[in-house]
């Protein structure tokens, strides 16, 4: 699958329907993952509890008897999914949550979704209800064989993920494709070996002149092995998985070159010469807890070559990406099937790296639900390195704004009537040094546009001396990391100053910006250019969004 180069699909949400895309079913095969989030926060009446008093995780957990760690994952879901927010540690619930669900306010719904859960139950029997061949015994007896037959349920459960492997397989070797590596390639729970076959096919000359994307499944099939037969690739998983593995693959061709071992690398031991050149970790450490995944990982790193490389492809809790609920959702699926597993943040990851000696390393985000971590000597990243606005989208978001979106400038509006609706509908008009008929009109704002090619558009909230910070912060952040031209405007009128003199020279010009709307731009245009919903504050009380740009350059 190629890779966009145009930071600003960043954002893009579901797939629209029209395209042929396997993620925006996927979304639909995990709806309900979400919708259980929903009704297990109103069961254990979180809502409520957070309303009542500034909450901390530790207090929640006191108020609803939950375990800190758990509910602590359930919160994370819950915020990516905008029903709460936090702030320096205290939870508050969002505009909606905050209507809708919490059991005093007028317009409470919480019965209504949970009556809704209660109708899942006969959803289920969706297929029994319209077929034509309803055969109840049937059915229950196909039911008994899926839940006490681990063969049968470990098999479906390789020929699932191997399913989802050839989705991704292509666009993580593509990264790799101009990568130097060598082999052999070890495949660390690697399922049914769809990504292990594509890499070691990769590197023959065959498959480096045809190109990755008119690789095909007869190349894969002949790639592994070289004239020589010589070993490629291992491929390990449990002993269960691997015997699916070859029921799914019978042919022997399908395993040229690799050698397959059941095991569990946890226990496992491998003969002390042996080392390989690539370490692949496909969604294995998500398995385990921290302290064992990073042992795990520690463990691997020790069988590598010198100047070998890893790659770890997973959800990552703190990334965006195409789908930012998915990261913090997943993590829920392996507290809930397996029996200490968890997502770990991609910042997490690296920093293990680093200790153990690995200190390049790339984190990038897949275009589709999931990301990866290269890591290893002389990184060839200017193949694939992150464009830069969406670098700093990701640093924006560790600074504390809500989001962070890539935006051409060329996207960005200005109109002559935004400095109009200052001076006709603001009664600060005049009072700040910031504000018209002070600053820059539009043609000149559109001037300066000019030579710039990339901007972020910046989501905060109130109150606005401290999103004004985040700006100046972020714009000082980019400034010394070696873009000279870095450059942000900020929401509203200017508050570095308790009272602007509105008059003169500003005393604070090295702190203070002009805003988005004071420098003739169109926010509401910009921002829906950039897929950022926001609407007029109706009422009195309403969550409030506040709008910066970066200019990047």
């Amino acid at each position: 699958m190629p890779r966009s180069d145009d930071p600003s699909s960043k954002n893009d949400g579901d797939a629209d329907p029209s395209q042929v895309d396997y993620q925006f079913l996927e979304n639909l095969s995990t709806a309900y993952w979400q919708s259980e989030v929903l009704f297990s926060a109103l069961e254990l009446k979180l809502f409520d509890h957070i309303e009542s008093e500034l909450t901390t995780t530790r207090k929640l957990c006191a108020l609803s008897g939950c375990r800190e760690d758990g509910l602590y994952r359930l919160l994370r879901v819950m915020k990516r999914m905008e029903l709460v927010g936090e702030s320096e540690g205290n939870w508050f619930n969002s505009q909606v949550a905050r209507r809708y669900l919490v059991e005093k306010s007028p317009s409470y719904m919480g019965n209504f979704f949970l009556y809704r859960r209660a109708m899942q139950e006969n959803f289920r029997l969706l297929t029994r209800k319209i077929s034509l061949n309803d055969d109840p015994e049937a059915t229950s007896r196909r039911h008994s064989d899926s839940v006490e037959n681990y063969a049968v349920r470990n098999f479906n459960y390789v020929r699932a993920l191997d399913q989802l492997a050839k989705e991704k397989t292509r666009e993580i070797v593509e990264i790799l494709f101009h990568e130097t590596w060598s082999l052999p390639v070890l495949d660390l729970g690697g399922g049914a070996g769809t990504l292990c076959r594509f890499l070691v096919a990769s590197l023959s000359g065959a498959d480096r002149k045809k190109g990755i994307h008119s690789l095909t499944a007869d190349d894969v099939a002949e790639g592994p092995a070289d004239a020589s037969g010589a070993l490629r690739g291992v491929l390990l998983d449990l002993p269960e998985v691997i015997e699916a593995a070859r029921k799914i693959y019978p042919d022997e061709t399908d395993w040229k070159g690799i050698e397959t071992v059941g095991a569990d690398f946890r226990f496992h031991a491998f003969a002390k010469e042996r080392t390989f050149g690539l370490i692949v970790m496909s969604n294995f450490l998500h398995a385990y807890g921290e302290k064992e995944a990073r042992k795990l990982l520690e463990k691997a790193l020790s069988l590598l070559k010198p100047g070998g490389k890893v790659l770890i492809h997973d959800y990552f809790p703190d990334r965006l990406g195409r789908n930012p609920q998915k990261g913090a959702v997943y993590d829920l699926a392996m507290m809930l099937n397996t029996y200490d597993g968890e997502c770990h943040e991609a910042s997490k990851v690296v920093s293990w790296l680093g200790a153990a000696g690995i200190r390049q390393s790339v984190v990038l985000d897949l275009e589709t639900d999931s990301s990866l971590i290269l890591a290893g000597e002389k990184l060839s990243q200017d193949h694939y390195l992150i464009p830069l606005p969406l670098q700093w989208a990701d640093i924006a978001i560790s600074e504390g704004f809500r989001r962070a979106v890539p935006i051409p400038t060329e996207k960005i509006t200005t109109a002559p009537w935004v400095r109009l609706k200052c001076r006709y509908g603001c009664d600060g008009y005049g009072k700040n040094l910031q504000c018209p008929p002070y600053g820059r009109d539009d043609l000149e704002t559109e001037r300066m546009l000019r030579s710039y090619k990339w901007a972020l558009l910046l989501e905060g909230a109130p109150p606005g001396t401290q999103f004004h910070q985040r700006l100046l912060g972020l714009e000082k952040k980019a400034f010394l990391s070696g873009l000279h031209k870095a450059f942000v405007l900020g929401a509203g009128p200017c508050t570095v100053c308790k009272k602007c003199p509105g008059e003169g020279a500003c005393k604070r010009s090295d702190l203070a910006r002009p805003s988005m709307e004071a420098s003739g731009i169109d926010v509401f245009q910009t921002a829906k250019e950039a897929g950022l919903y926001l609407a007029p504050v109706k009422e009195k009380g309403q969550y409030v969004k506040y709008i910066g740009l970066l200019l990047l350059e």
